[in-house]
């Protein structure tokens, strides 16, 4: 091992070009309460509970009880046990043979519709961020192979019945981000095993929940047994705190390329790189050291004390490479097999590219060496004490190594999974113990959308990655003065894809990570403007699910508890005093109501819309609220629901609203709009109201310009203000923008007063609306009117929302209105 002392001017020298690689940051955004779907529990099998030791497990196993489940508990030998619990199915050791032997034993006597894994809350003292690694791992281990065990009951069960696999952490009630100092990070992973198990088993409801370990254990409870019950199947992560529920919230967030990039790595810095000599961390230290002239440790697997022959110093490909090993091997009296061949064929490119790697370092201006060693259990320190002589203290880490092996569920083994979650966490805490992490200055770990999203073979993958992601967020907490992120890289070209998930990839649509653009970003996520960003996605992101088509048509009712303090936007909406629920917010109530069934497609057709009664908030409203979905027809490509909202009358349901939705997996292409020949009398919007015209509140006011209005046609420039979440209440506009419907509405409003003698209005019908593309808050669209049937009591127009370059992102046929002159607001 040759070290040299470098020194060198610094060049900075930054990449200006992504390549349309997209970055984006991850935060929590507010999800309303749980819709219930209404099932006969009492019919149900039997929901299958882990015991964590402590009131929640009994307070869980009575509420489960109290609504009519059957449940049963599974106890760890290892772990502490609830005194109090009885007939619990006991497992001693955790491993495979013991779990399988736990499930055959429930299976015996029972059959199982659902599982909930309730993992246990720790936090540890003083440094130790470790100290109950070895407990929490093995837990963990457990629920992955209770997943396995579980694969074949809850997804042949999910032909009679809804089945649910939910894993239950109790980090922070915010996935790890509430910068907590002493949170236990290892169920951090069971996210990722959730996600997965989301993909891979379509027909089975999956769930992870993170709730706030504050929280009375039967608040928990109460909020678990609303969890299994949720109608909504897109939201697969959700966090619980006193506040309410919330999910992960991804966002476009990038630093202008205006602001001045904000150095935070010098020509001085050491780091550690573990997996850096190859592949995709190789990709990314390369464009590093061209910016910052660093030094790099290189750290892998591979050993380099050989000489290579001198055939494999040539540019030949493989085939030719492996054709004169053989020839060699053959030569040499060795004995020929594939795995002999594949063996040295690996090591002589390895040697080769990790070579490269550091002659491109050096080429460039910076300097590195590489150690061999196995990251899970480093020996290495007396090496990297030599190291830090020549060239000062180790003040980065990037730990981009990992391993893959790619089965589904119940073809993992134990050896697997140790396998490949060893590489990302013994790694991590490897790592660490090489460095005075007081010193450290940056910590970058390569983690990956497969646990962010989930990805169908790779569940150990998924929960090591998610346990370095919660690691970055406690990391950052403890160490704020180092820069710490967890890179959540979409898939590479040419990296860890197989040919079979890079076809799946592409059939998905997701565009793969390009080299140029994702070593560029990488140099980018080192600015110092993101010092405070733990988790960030690099890439394409992933299908989050898989919508259940299976099986013959079927029929959902989703039960809401309606309540106006639960809604705040309604006070933007009150008619002769009284709060009035909008019939844009019940169409796209019925919208969402079937989009939430089936995630992966998307809303394009409302079509017959019918107001029978509106919900008035006077005091007569009723608490409950039904919404009947009958699938009509369903395709891979297509899925055409009736939907109904009713409440209970005192005899037979009285209806509300009546709709025909159809999903589609993709969009029509939008259409351009030929705009009409118009004569120009522009109004201000404002305008209608401030004088009355229109009632509706800020939230509702989007009118900005009527551009034309005549006896057959307006022409309005709209937007829609910006409503948070919260304010929307157990109406989010996630299908569907209803305040600007609504908005495109007030300009028939405006069109009958003008015509009808100063005549009041409001939505009655629509015969259908298109969709192609959604519709953003505060961005301006064109809205044309046009008339079709005009009578003293009724108006009828066809709508049609465009943007500036033309492009149709809704067109409403047969809109219509009731006209009325005694109306008054």
């Amino acid at each position: 091992m040759e070290i040299k002392e470098t020194t060198s001017k610094q060049e900075f020298s930054l990449p200006t070009k992504f390549y349309n690689v997209p970055r984006k940051s991850i935060g929590l955004k507010f999800i309303p309460k749980v819709d219930l779907l209404v099932q006969d529990i009492s019919a149900l099998k039997p929901v299958v509970i882990t015991d964590e030791g402590s009131d929640l497990t009994l307070a869980v196993k009575a509420k489960l009880e109290s609504e009519g489940h059957t449940v049963i508990v599974i106890q760890f030998d290892a772990f502490k046990k609830n005194p109090n619990l009885k007939n619990g199915i006991s497992i001693s050791d955790i491993n495979d043979q013991n779990i399988k032997t736990a499930i055959d034993t429930i299976l015996a006597k029972n059959d199982i519709g659902s599982f909930i894994y309730l993992h246990p809350h720790f936090t540890f003292s003083g440094s130790n961020f470790t100290q109950h690694f070895d407990t929490e791992r093995a837990l963990l281990k457990a629920t992955f192979l209770l997943a396995k065990q579980l694969q074949a009951p809850l997804n042949a069960n999910s032909k009679t019945q809804r089945t649910a696999f939910m894993t239950v952490s109790r980090l922070d009630g915010k996935f790890g981000m509430d910068k907590r100092s002493n949170m236990s990070i290892i169920a951090g992973g069971l996210s990722g095993l959730t996600k997965c198990m989301n993909l891979e088993w379509s027909p089975v409801f999956c769930r992870a929940i993170d709730a706030k370990p504050e929280l009375a254990a039967t608040e928990i409870a109460d909020a678990l047994f609303l969890e299994l019950h949720d109608a909504d199947v897109r939201y697969v992560d959700v966090a619980i705190t006193e506040n309410g529920r919330m999910t992960y919230e991804v966002t476009t967030n990038e630093v202008s390329a205006a602001e001045d990039y904000q150095q935070t790595v010098t020509d001085k810095d050491v780091f550690l790189v573990a997996g850096g000599g190859r592949g995709v961390t190789a990709t990314c230290i390369k464009e590093m050291n061209i910016a910052f002239k660093s030094k790099f440790i290189l750290l892998g697997r591979s050993a380099l004390d050989f000489e290579l022959p001198a055939y494999a110093l040539n540019g030949v490909g493989p085939a030719a490479l492996k054709n004169e090993i053989m020839q060699e091997m053959k030569s040499g009296g060795e004995k020929v097999s594939i795995k002999g061949l594949n063996n040295r064929f690996n090591k002589y490119v390895a040697k080769k590219e990790i070579e490269e790697t550091i002659a491109h370092i050096k080429a460039n201006g910076g300097d590195a060496i590489y150690v061999a060693g196995d990251v899970t259990n480093l020996t290495i320190k007396p090496e990297l004490l030599e190291i830090e002589k020549k060239w000062g203290k180790i003040t980065g880490i990037i730990h981009g190594a990992g391993r893959l092996a790619d089965k589904l569920i119940q073809d993992k083994t134990e050896q697997i999974f140790d396998d490949v979650t060893s590489v990302k966490l013994d790694g991590l805490t490897s790592l660490l113990k090489m460095v005075n992490v007081n010193e450290l200055r940056h910590l970058i770990m390569f983690s990956s959308v497969a646990g962010f999203y989930g990805n169908v073979g790779q569940s150990d993958y998924a929960m090591a990655n998610e346990i370095l992601s919660t690691a970055a967020h406690l990391f950052s907490t403890n160490h704020p003065n180092t820069k710490v992120t967890s890179i959540n890289w979409g898939a590479w070209e040419g990296g860890m894809v197989s040919p079979e998930l890079q076809k799946m990839f592409e059939e998905a649509g997701v565009s793969l990570v390009n080299h140029p653009g994702g070593a560029a970003r990488f140099v980018q996520e080192l600015n110092g403007a993101y010092h405070h960003q733990s988790q960030v996605i690099i890439g394409g992101t992933l299908p989050a699910s898989i919508s259940d088509i299976s099986g013959p048509l079927k029929n959902y009712t989703i039960q809401r508890h309606l309540s106006l303090k639960d809604n705040a936007f309604l006070k933007d909406h009150v008619i002769q005093g009284n709060s009035v629920l909008p019939m844009v917010n019940a169409t796209a109530w019925m919208a969402d109501s079937c989009v939430k069934l089936f995630p992966d497609y998307k809303l394009t057709s409302i079509a017959h819309v019918k107001l029978f009664k509106g919900i008035v908030f006077d005091g007569t409203e009723k608490e409950v609220y039904f919404t009947e979905i009958k699938e009509q027809s369903k395709t891979a490509d297509h899925i055409v629901c009736d939907v109904t909202v009713y409440s209970k009358g005192v005899k037979l349901p009285l209806n509300h609203y009546r709709s025909t939705i159809t999903l589609s997996r993709k969009r029509s292409d939008k259409p351009k709009f030929q705009t009409p020949t118009l004569k120009e009398n522009k109004i201000d919007g404002a305008t209608f109201y401030k004088d009355g015209s229109l009632f509706q509140g800020p939230f509702y006011q989007g009118i900005e310009t009527v551009l034309s209005i005549d006896k057959d046609q307006v022409l309005l420039k709209c937007k829609a203000p910006a409503v948070s979440l919260e304010t929307q209440g157990q109406f989010p506009s996630t299908s569907l923008n209803a305040f600007f419907l609504d908005i495109q509405y007030q300009g028939m409003i405006l069109w009958v007063q003008k015509y009808h003698n100063g005549a009041n209005s409001l939505p009655l019908q629509t015969i259908e609306g298109l969709v192609y593309g959604e519709i953003p808050a505060n961005k301006s669209f064109y809205v044309h009117m046009k008339v079709q049937e005009n009578s003293a009591i009724k108006m009828i127009a066809d709508i049609t929302v465009y943007d500036e370059n033309r492009d149709v992102f809704l067109f409403t046929e047969g809109a219509g209105l009731t006209v009325s002159e005694g109306l008054t607001w």
